[in-house]
């Protein structure tokens, strides 16, 4: 586990990345931003090196999993055919079926499966559609993967992201705070970006907060 350590491993580590991404009515206003900063983040991940999996959940009313476990070299960028915001918020259950099913994949990969895994939630609303996952429940699922040394980078607007985030479990993420607008949420994806690479260079979790709504 990294837990705030460094390890043996090289610069170029393999990592399983998951992302959850809002796509419900309010982020029609920053629809393009949220697609070109999904891929744009996809993009220097891959090329950072080493191999890398990815999942995505996009969550409105209900999460839907995008996919599950892909090389990221066969990741196809969101076009504007993938990514049609409109509805609710369910973020506790994307979070959880997301969470639940990096957990799945890392134990089929064994002792092949990598040591570095980075969350990115991306949204910009408040819980209120979800079913099947409770604010507690999330919690505990959180600071259990925390503990494993997992990345939660947390990007939102519309809210005290970093209340927010700490109310579910974040205790080691990396925060923004970003404006309901595309040149604030561009400087979130740029902070998200450099927290992963900062964690997937050093082996060590990011724990800290900025604030890009005035950007």
């Amino acid at each position: 586990m990294k837990n705030g350590k460094h390890h043996e491993h090289s610069q170029k580590d393999a990592a399983v990345i998951t992302f959850i991404l809002d796509e419900s009515g309010s982020m029609k206003a920053i629809e393009d931003a949220a697609r070109e900063g999904f891929n744009e983040f996809l993009q220097e991940q891959v090329e950072h090196g080493g191999k890398t999996w990815w999942n995505l959940t996009m969550f409105s009313s209900e999460a839907r999993v995008r996919f599950n476990g892909i090389p990221g070299a066969e990741v196809r960028p969101l076009g504007p055919s993938d990514y049609s915001p409109g509805g609710m918020t369910a973020l506790l259950d994307a979070m959880g079926e997301s969470i639940k099913a990096t957990q799945r994949q890392l134990r089929r990969q064994g002792r092949d499966a990598p040591t570095d895994v980075i969350v990115v939630v991306m949204t910009d609303g408040m819980e209120n559609a979800s079913t099947n996952w409770t604010r507690s429940a999330i919690f505990d699922l959180i600071t259990e993967c925390e503990q494993a040394g997992w990345q939660f980078i947390f990007l939102g607007a519309n809210q005290e992201s970093w209340a927010v985030a700490r109310d579910m479990g974040m205790q080691r993420a990396a925060v923004v705070d970003f404006a309901h607008e595309h040149g604030s949420s561009r400087h979130a994806w740029d902070e998200a970006k450099v927290a992963a690479r900062d964690y997937r260079t050093s082996k060590v979790q990011q724990s800290k907060y900025r604030d890009r709504r005035d950007r």
